[in-house]
């Protein structure tokens, strides 16, 4: 059995549809502490899509309601390992 963890850092953004037509893309990042890259990324998925709160911070002078959203992984980069 492999007990070897690796931190991996993902950087992700969001884009929002507004209900009044415009798109708002918002960046962010989490150290994810897993088994593999591939584990990160489903993390991070399942976090989004059955979490509790935001994944991220709301922009100042957000305005509006919004009628969709999609997370998109940009970069999965391996941080510490142990």
């Amino acid at each position: 059995m492999n007990n070897w963890h690796i931190d991996y850092k993902v950087k992700y953004h969001i884009t929002f549809l507004h209900t009044d037509g415009r798109t708002e893309v918002v960046n962010d990042e989490m150290i994810i502490h897993s088994r593999s890259a591939q584990q990160a990324e489903e993390m991070l998925l399942h976090r989004y899509e059955n979490g509790d709160g935001p994944l991220i911070e709301i922009p100042d002078g957000w305005i509006g309601e919004t009628i969709s959203k999609e997370l998109e992984i940009d970069e999965i980069m391996k941080v510490w390992e142990y």
